[in-house]
């Protein structure tokens, strides 16, 4: 029989501004999927019955056990800096906590029905960090970087502390282990553009970080396209999608692509998909092979790719619409 784990769930408080019912539902079905996930979430319309003590239930806004999201819509902000309201009463508790900590992290600002850019904040936020709720075809997103942020779940972990290059060698033997070292070709993000030599490195580059890390090795297929290897430690299986219009629908499942082979082959417009041994996957799309003619010739590629760090097989909605068609794009 499976344990459950004793670690205690994050509790999180809700505040947000009555502004109509489409907003309040919206803000319901937030808490709801935060508490499916894990958090132990304090909203109004859970935790207060009629004839409760409403000023009781809104001074758990100052209380130390919780961090609050604070769903800032332009209504809000107003309220706020007004001081009108339940908004107003939260407000004060609420700055009061981060005036009294400056360097606190326990108000979590998040953006929706707050439509200027820059968004609307009230003064007490000011300078904070802050989620885009606003666009619904990105909201999956920052939901998920905000569910890690409140589990304490980065994806960018801070990477170990190396030693100093220098300390005990000659310039020869510290101009080498510079030169040589492979973080020159790490792009740690979850998406990006590069620009590789893969006749250096042994054709190996890296994306990505810690558990969502992949090693993308790489050797010639011709003048025009490469093979991709399922042989670097950190990787279990590598496919590849054909150039083509229809592609994007198939996105929406990855690990249907043919998965049994060592190594694919991939040209220009051809993605290719890596799955690593942390069950993350990430798709790449080259843009461009070719030779570049120096003291030695240069076999050069040129790729975009993008990690889904949620460890789904769902690309789709990883990679952005203008990233849909041909062209070395999705």
């Amino acid at each position: 029989m499976s344990q459950q784990s004793s670690r205690v769930a994050p509790r999180v408080f809700m505040s947000y501004s009555h502004d109509d019912k489409e907003h309040r539902d919206w803000v319901l079905a937030l808490a709801t999927r935060l508490r499916a996930d894990g958090v132990d979430v304090c909203l109004d319309r859970w935790d207060v019955t009629l004839g409760g003590n409403l000023a009781h239930f809104m001074e758990k806004a100052a209380n130390a056990s919780y961090r609050v999201v604070a769903v800032i819509s332009a209504s809000y902000a107003r309220k706020a800096d007004e001081r009108k309201g339940g908004t107003g009463v939260e407000a004060q508790m609420l700055s009061t906590r981060l005036y009294e900590s400056m360097h606190s992290d326990q108000v979590i600002p998040i953006i929706r029905n707050n439509p200027t850019a820059p968004p609307l904040l009230p003064a007490f936020l000011g300078g904070r960090l802050w989620l885009d709720f606003r666009d619904d075809q990105a909201m999956e997103a920052a939901y998920e970087r905000l569910i890690r942020d409140i589990h304490n779940a980065p994806v960018d972990i801070v990477p170990t502390l190396g030693p100093n290059p220098f300390e005990g060698k000659s310039d020869i033997e510290a101009r080498l282990e510079i030169r040589n070292s492979p973080l020159r070709w790490h792009s740690p993000g979850l998406t990006g553009d590069v620009e590789f030599i893969y006749s250096q490195n042994s054709g190996m580059y890296t994306i990505g970080t810690g558990s969502c890390q992949f090693t993308l090795e790489l050797s010639p297929r011709g003048t025009s396209s490469v093979y991709a290897y399922r042989d670097p430690l950190d990787i279990k299986h590598v496919a590849m999608i054909e150039k083509g219009e229809s592609r994007r629908p198939l996105l929406t499942d990855v690990s249907q692509f043919d998965t049994s082979s060592r190594a694919v082959g991939a040209g220009i417009d051809d993605a290719i998909v890596l799955h690593n041994k942390n069950d993350y996957w990430a798709i790449v799309i080259i843009t461009a092979i070719f030779e570049r003619q120096k003291l030695n010739p240069e076999k050069v590629i040129q790729f975009r790719y993008t990690i889904q760090s949620n460890r789904t097989a769902n690309l789709h909605d990883a990679v952005p619409d203008n990233q849909s068609q041909d062209g070395g794009k999705l």
